[in-house]
């Protein structure tokens, strides 16, 4: 299993525009095959913040995820920095048992 996490910084004023553009890819996305989560949402803290969150099964479907969005990610206007990162998953278990 894969995660992927990270962070976008956006105008405050572009924020809320953004991330409802990002609605139809969002759906989409988590349909996709292999797609077990997959999040971008509004910081509740920091006004020009969005935090970005998603679980993979594999390498190859997120490589596959990764093949369509070069392709069909929307304009994103407003968008300062991203910074995200994947992290191979060996094992999981519940937080408290």
């Amino acid at each position: 299993m894969l995660i992927v996490a990270g962070t976008g910084y956006v105008d405050p004023d572009h924020r809320a525009a953004l991330l409802e553009g990002l609605v139809p890819s969002l759906r989409r996305v988590r349909t996709a095959p292999g797609c077990l989560e997959y999040v971008v949402a509004a910081d509740p803290i920091e006004p020009d913040r969005v935090n970005i969150y998603e679980r993979w099964e594999s390498q190859t479907h997120l490589d596959a995820h990764l093949a369509d969005v070069a392709q069909t990610a929307p304009p994103m206007p407003g968008v300062r920095s991203v910074e995200v990162m994947r992290y191979e998953i060996s094992g999981v278990s519940p937080l408290q048992s």
